[in-house]
């Protein structure tokens, strides 16, 4: 039965998904890598900043990881990711092994967060989930102030040097009470109308909009999204 259902879930597969190769690699970190995916069916595509691209990193099943694109080029019909190669799933196995040449199935670009409605100043907070959207809303604008929470501060900070996000970053040790991070944002905060995004860790994005309630300077608007939690898988 086992074998029936994969290859079923490979005959669906074939029918909604698009082929990729790999066409450059990179390691940022010994966690983090960037991969340019290279399509036809990328050449067709409405890209916008923001938006995700939805990967299925093992045959056999229906599975599929989703990330940010941080880039696209419809002419050369390839987009660029970011992967945090944290875990033992099948999607970090893939990251960790990847090469020029390999391919993979991908569904997308799909809806996400529109970064284009980002009007204003904008305030970023995020974790090593966020890296590519903080990448994706540089294509959008520079006016940014951005707060992150991480494992290993250090070398979260060296993986945003040697992206370019360099001005206006903070980067804190992840904490349970999330108190550090919550003053920073709140420093963080402009005068004037700006935007709030939060992603990552669903804990965190939750204590943020709950926290930004209470703000002497509170944002206009909120993007927010929870790309992962504690214990629990498939949140998109």
């Amino acid at each position: 039965m086992a074998g029936l259902a994969g290859r079923l879930a490979d005959l669906a597969s074939g029918a909604m998904l698009d082929d990729a190769q790999v066409t450059g690699c990179s390691r940022l970190s010994p966690a983090f890598v960037r991969v340019e995916l290279s399509a036809e069916a990328f050449r067709k595509a409405a890209w916008v900043p923001g938006a995700k691209l939805q990967m299925r990193p093992r045959r056999g099943s229906l599975s599929l990881r989703t990330y940010t694109p941080i880039s696209w080029d419809t002419a050369r019909g390839t987009t660029e990711l970011i992967a945090y190669t944290h875990g033992t799933g099948p999607a970090a196995q893939w990251f960790e092994e990847v090469a020029e040449g390999r391919t993979c199935e991908v569904f997308g670009p799909r809806r996400s967060i529109d970064l284009r409605e980002a009007t204003g100043p904008v305030l970023f907070i995020g974790d090593e989930s966020s890296v590519a959207l903080a990448c994706a809303l540089r294509t959008v604008g520079d006016d940014v102030t951005s707060v992150f929470e991480a494992q290993d501060p250090a070398g979260l900070t060296g993986v945003l040097s040697g992206l370019g996000i360099t001005e206006r970053v903070t980067v804190v040790a992840k904490s349970t009470d999330r108190g550090e991070l919550l003053r920073r944002a709140r420093d963080g905060a402009a005068r004037t109308a700006y935007t709030l995004v939060v992603t990552g860790d669903a804990a965190t994005v939750h204590a943020v909009r709950r926290d930004s309630r209470g703000w002497e300077h509170k944002p206009r608007q909120v993007r927010g999204k929870a790309y992962w939690a504690e214990n629990r898988t498939g949140l998109d």
